[in-house]
């Protein structure tokens, strides 16, 4: 039995050096941590318009669009 654990760790080392010893396990991101890409479309949480995250504003933690930003 021990035999067979020795083996399997020689085994999985031998693997880990054929891939170079950069095996990179995925990272987990909170819903803060995330990227937004600014062609993502974002609704305006005011009038409800889609509009690119790129062109959205961003007042009092809510998104809204240029027109409603000019009314406040």
């Amino acid at each position: 039995m021990i035999l067979k654990i020795i083996f399997l760790l020689i085994v999985i080392y031998y693997l880990y050096k054929l891939f170079g010893g950069k095996i990179e396990l995925p990272k987990k991101k909170s819903q803060e941590e995330k990227e937004i890409d600014e062609n993502t479309l974002v609704e305006c949480s005011k009038c409800g318009v889609y509009i690119t995250y790129k062109e959205a504003k961003i007042v009092h933690k809510k998104i809204i669009c240029s027109d409603c930003a000019k009314e406040l």
